[in-house]
């Protein structure tokens, strides 16, 4: 077993993601952080939702990152292996409704990601 006082990363809490600005690997602005997503069965982050655009929270759009493509989490800002125009692209969330399984595969699959079990 890991010897927790060798590791040399921290945990971090969700309030500490929200509201970060997303870069793709060309340090372009993808969106703001809004929420994770959490699998209900294995409880395991899978997504962040990040919003793009708008105004004051209108006329906001809003998708999904897997995170597995995230790529580095520090200096006040979350990393994608993902370009902008992936992400501007991806299907869009309505954060209004529950993540379906099928809408769920949709987007790992737009992405080119496996679908977790």
């Amino acid at each position: 077993m890991d010897d927790a006082r060798e590791r040399t990363h921290v945990l971090l809490m969700p309030r500490d993601l929200i509201h970060r600005e997303v870069l793709d690997p060309d340090d372009q602005n993808v969106g703001f952080v809004r929420d994770l997503l959490i699998d209900e069965a294995d409880w395991k982050v899978r997504f962040l939702h990040v919003t793009q655009g708008g105004f004051l929270g209108l006329d906001d759009r809003h998708c999904l990152v897997p995170i597995e493509a995230v790529s580095y989490v520090g200096g006040g800002f979350v990393k994608t292996e993902l370009s902008k125009e992936q992400v501007h692209g991806s299907p869009e969330l309505d954060p209004n409704i529950r993540l379906h399984p099928e809408l769920r595969g949709k987007i790992y699959e737009y992405y080119g990601y496996r679908t977790p079990g």
